[in-house]
């Protein structure tokens, strides 16, 4: 190969921008906080990734803390069930295109941390709203909603979320250091 089509080579992948796939994880203290347990309280958290991505393969919400569980009891079985705080993540992506996401919920009093990745509403829901390395998120935690048929019901004490994160699954292109020409016929030189 000549020297020049070498020094072409070396441009080349100069110019072309490479992207690596990581997992990054985004703190949300916006989401931090007291989650009734007799009702659903909902907070919201602005997103702001370190990086922008270049493709996002896929986004997950952990979410850690401390719950209390109620009992429903239910007469036509004649069962008490353990009645769990749950948790349930969203992101628009328009206003019919929502991204959810359903941590399973914590069976017994105490800590907990629970992991749940993110779903589409619908076949054309993308994850172009956080392109831009920004977005939005909105957590809503309360009682299960399964059993909100059984009578009589102890609810659940509520509980709180001391961290949440978010997970990201995407490729980010890789930072380019800026070389001058002399440092390339350099790095040539040092090859030869």
């Amino acid at each position: 190969m000549t020297r020049s089509a070498l020094v072409f080579v070396a441009c080349l992948s100069l110019a072309v921008p490479l992207a690596r796939a990581e997992v990054i994880e985004v703190l949300l203290p916006g989401l931090a906080g007291a989650y009734s347990g007799d009702s659903t309280t909902t907070r919201s958290a602005q997103i702001q990734l370190p990086r922008i991505p270049d493709l996002i393969h896929s986004v997950s919400i952990r979410v850690e803390g401390v719950s209390m569980v109620g009992v429903a009891h239910c007469q036509q079985s004649g069962s008490a069930n353990i009645w769990p705080m749950e948790f349930v993540a969203e992101m628009t992506d328009s206003p019919d295109e929502l991204w959810l996401a359903f941590p399973p919920p914590h069976y017994s009093s105490g800590e907990f941390e629970s992991t749940g990745c993110f779903e589409p509403t619908t076949e054309e829901t993308t994850w172009d709203f956080l392109m831009d390395g920004e977005g939005e998120i909105a957590l809503s935690g309360g009682p299960l909603r399964e059993l909100l048929l059984c009578d009589p019901i102890l609810w659940p004490e509520g509980g709180s979320v001391t961290e949440a994160w978010l997970i990201v699954d995407a490729d980010f292109p890789l930072a380019v250091e800026a070389t001058t020409w002399g440092r390339i016929k350099a790095l040539y030189a040092e090859a030869r």
